[in-house]
């Protein structure tokens, strides 16, 4: 069966500028500094992967890979 391109195959990166909300290991996790750094490092991870940014109603982003 190929993938339908809904199904998602893994979260890649958790990025936040809440030090309460970074817990570290898998899958990647990174703080950020300001929203600025967040989009950033969001962009930059969800683009050298082909993977797609959500964001989260914290204003926390997932990367994903469908």
């Amino acid at each position: 069966m190929g993938n339908n391109g809904q199904q998602i195959q893994g979260i890649l990166a958790f990025v936040t500028t809440d030090k309460n909300r970074y817990l570290g290991g898998a899958p990647l996790s990174i703080l950020a500094n300001n929203r600025e750094e967040l989009i950033d490092f969001a962009e930059t991870i969800a683009e050298s992967f082909l993977a797609d940014i959500v964001e989260l109603k914290s204003g926390d982003y997932l990367i994903i890979k469908k």
